[in-house]
């Protein structure tokens, strides 16, 4: 019984450590596919990728530099995807397309361009 007892506090604390991995990896929305989508629905005017050269808007923000901003959290992303814009084309993105461009973009902070 004793062995069983410290096999699963064994098995617990190696959980808890990877929970920092785990959660980068497999929260919600799907980091591979948002890169797709940013790519085939907003690619053509912002940039979504650091190895992208530019958007095809001049007007259209930046989104691998913007995501790098604080201020810019998965609230922000959600609303601002979210929210039809003057300018913009009014995309309506499902709820895991929108989790999936979330993760995706959240993945971005730090990366470089």
């Amino acid at each position: 019984m004793r062995c069983a007892g410290i096999a699963f506090g064994l098995a617990l604390a190696a959980l808890l450590a990877a929970a920092p991995a785990l959660a980068a990896t497999n929260g919600v929305g799907r980091p591979g596919y948002g890169k797709t989508l940013a790519r085939e629905m907003c690619g053509e005017c912002h940039v979504v990728a650091p190895d992208q050269k530019s958007g095809g808007d001049p007007l259209a923000p930046n989104l691998v530099e913007r995501v790098q901003d604080a201020g810019i959290t998965e609230l922000a992303l959600r609303a601002y995807l979210q929210t039809s814009h003057p300018i913009m084309p009014n995309v309506r993105l499902t709820v895991e397309q929108t989790d999936d461009i979330v993760a995706y973009l959240l993945s971005l902070k730090g990366a470089k361009r």
